[in-house]
């Protein structure tokens, strides 16, 4: 027999838990869904971010870039090359003569047309620019040997006719380089020529020989360094001089030699061939009028 106190305490904690009890809240609380778990944040950055590229990856992008806008740009300017030259010949224009420039003083006009960016394709102008550099090299060389074969003269007991070679040299080697080997290499780039090519290798080749025994100083054609030298003992002013021909004709010569490698890669991966330019003189000889007549 229980105490009456202990029993009225189990009577009302037995009707407490009956009133609580709901045999449908579980029922309830399975029918929501579970809630799905968000992914932290550090995760779902990085999964939606783009790939970040290394410094090596947007150097080669950007030079890519830059390659491709350098041959829209060549593009650009050899089809309006074309254009204008197609434009001009179908009008009938000639263009008016720039070349040498005289000043305007002078009673004579230029003999030539000579523009590299108008008429020169894109992708050779850098190379005819060079082969020009190297005859206003020369040029110059020839000029400079003029005043030290003077000097020569005057100061180091030299023969006078170095001094009058000399000037010889300027007026006939100056003009002859022109038209001999510049003028030959600047129309067979312009004209895709394999016989100026040809003519441009053969006379470049002797002139550049020429020119190393220029700079040499042999046999008294030039103030080369071997008269340079030896005129140290006789007047160090004149030799000096003697000297800077003899730097200025070997700049020219390492030029020319330069020239004849840098055209000559063009030359062999453009095709031409000695056939081509054989096919070309024969063909232009038979177009002309007066062999025409003959035949």
């Amino acid at each position: 027999m229980l105490d009456p106190s202990v029993q009225q305490v189990v009577d009302q904690g037995i009707v407490d838990s009956n009133e609580d009890f709901n045999p449908f809240a579980q029922n309830a609380l399975s029918t929501h869904p579970r809630p799905l778990k968000q992914p932290a944040a550090g995760t779902a950055a990085t999964k939606v971010s783009a790939p970040v590229m290394s410094s090596d990856e947007l150097f080669r992008r950007q030079e890519e870039l830059e390659r491709k806008a350098q041959e829209l740009r060549r593009r650009e300017q050899e089809l309006e090359r074309q254009q204008q030259t197609g434009h001009n010949a179908s009008t009938g224009n000639t263009r008016s003569h720039n070349w040498p420039p005289l000043p305007s003083f002078v009673p004579l006009e230029p003999c030539f047309y000579q523009d590299i960016e108008v008429e020169i394709p894109v992708q050779f102008q850098r190379t005819v620019t060079l082969v020009y550099y190297v005859f206003l090299s020369y040029v110059l060389a020839l000029a400079i040997n003029v005043v030290a074969s003077f000097f020569y003269v005057i100061f180091g007991s030299g023969p006078i006719g170095i001094l009058v070679l000399a000037i010889i040299q300027i007026l006939l080697l100056s003009s002859c380089s022109f038209l001999f080997w510049f003028r030959p290499v600047y129309k067979a780039f312009r004209n895709d020529s394999s016989f100026n090519f040809m003519l441009f290798f053969l006379v470049l080749f002797f002139h550049s020989i020429f020119t190393l025994v220029q700079a040499l100083g042999l046999s008294q054609y030039a103030c080369g360094w071997i008269n340079a030298i030896n005129t140290f003992h006789h007047n160090i002013f004149a030799s000096l001089i003697m000297t800077t021909s003899a730097i200025a004709f070997t700049v020219s010569f390492l030029g020319m030699v330069f020239a004849l490698f840098r055209v000559h890669r063009f030359y062999r991966g453009a095709g031409f061939s000695l056939d081509k330019a054989r096919k070309e003189f024969s063909d232009g000889v038979m177009a002309d009028r007066n062999v025409q007549q003959i035949n």
